[in-house]
């Protein structure tokens, strides 16, 4: 029950902020080359984001993922990550946000707990780079269908433009993951 709500509750901040944007849904897909389909059934509340999705749309829309999660507060130019923040569940995937000052749109931190048990899933792309820390336990990344296994205290940056996905090895695996996006990228998009 409360996955639906929350499910929901994205739906309706994602069809707020689309709105906010001036963008039709045929813009928006445009935009993150996500389906017009797929979208109309995030902001129904059928389906949830996934990571990617969720970093795409806030790319598109000008808004940090936090605000599209229903983290955003203040005005500050400012955001301070506890530890505390809450976690979402993205296909498989726990995901806390650790950046997002409001009007911040270029960089996106991301604490992934990543289930050794997670179904495998279609490998994703968007625009920007991605960086990403292994915490704990060991991560098998795929990159352009190359498997890269990746261990506590390491790290990988790659061009997200390339199909990538993630996987757990043997435990839970936690990641601090970074993405970000040229900022001229952002400009041309929305005008």
């Amino acid at each position: 029950m409360a996955t639906e709500t929350t499910v929901a509750q994205f739906g309706e901040r994602l069809r707020v902020a689309r709105e906010h944007a001036r963008l039709t849904l045929d813009q928006l897909a445009a935009a993150t080359g996500l389906s017009k389909a797929h979208l109309s059934r995030l902001e129904s509340a059928e389906r949830q984001p996934s990571v990617a999705a969720l970093v795409e749309l806030s790319r598109a829309l000008g808004v940090a993922v936090s605000v599209l999660l229903g983290e955003s507060g203040g005005d500050e130019r400012l955001m301070i990550s506890t530890g505390a923040e809450a976690r979402h569940e993205a296909n498989g995937l726990s995901v806390a946000t650790r950046s997002g000052f409001p009007g911040s749109s270029v960089i996106e931190a991301l604490n992934v707990l990543v289930s050794p048990d997670r179904p495998a899933s279609a490998p994703v792309r968007h625009q920007g780079e991605e960086w990403l820390y292994v915490v704990h336990g060991t991560l098998l990344l795929e990159v352009d269908a190359t498997a890269h296994v990746v261990h506590h205290g390491e790290s990988a940056h790659f061009d997200a433009t390339l199909p990538h996905r993630l996987a757990a090895v043997g435990e839970t695996c936690e990641i601090v993951l970074v993405a970000a996006t040229d900022s001229r990228s952002l400009r041309a998009l929305h005008g």
